[in-house]
């Protein structure tokens, strides 16, 4: 488990960050739930670890973060896709 800090950036930049764990092996993350107050539109989330090696979190499922594949492109090329590592998300439909 990577310690760290998971942080929601919500509109007007306001910010809410907490104690955060990333699982290495499955990319699921856990932290506490904060309410963030009188929000609206949450613009993006992420998890830092101790090195400040940031990781986007998945916009769907708000537990897991986002992970690059390869998938098939035009022809014979591949593509990168940016997908949840949760393979039960949406995202990943």
């Amino acid at each position: 488990m990577k310690k760290g800090t998971f942080t929601s950036v919500w509109d007007g930049g306001f910010e809410v960050t907490t104690p955060a764990e990333l699982n290495e092996e499955t990319g699921e993350i856990t932290a506490e739930s904060v309410d963030p107050g009188d929000v609206d539109v949450l613009d993006r989330e992420y998890f830092t670890d101790e090195n400040e090696n940031e990781y986007t979190v998945c916009p769907e499922c708000h537990c897991f973060i986002m992970k690059t594949v390869m998938v098939d492109g035009i022809g014979s090329c591949y593509d990168e896709k940016e997908v949840c590592s949760d393979p039960d998300c949406e995202n990943n439909l």
